[in-house]
């Protein structure tokens, strides 16, 4: 394989973990979350490429932080 492509495949997962790790902060710290429930987000974010950044774009609730 080409170089270039190992680098790039490297860095969208490296990227990828990172937004799975803020991700699941943010659920965890939130009371709620849009359409799915908070496990589901986790699934969603296990078995799809960039389901984390489907969390934070769509299934972030409203900013009501747990205490």
């Amino acid at each position: 394989m080409n170089a270039i492509f190992l680098l790039t495949l490297v860095i969208i997962l490296i990227l990828n973990l990172i937004f799975i790790a803020w991700a699941v902060m943010d659920i965890m710290q939130r009371r709620n979350v849009k359409y799915l429930p908070k496990a589901g987000w986790i699934a969603v974010m296990a078995f799809i490429l960039f389901g984390s950044v489907i969390y934070l774009l769509a299934g972030r609730g409203e900013d009501n932080r747990a205490a």
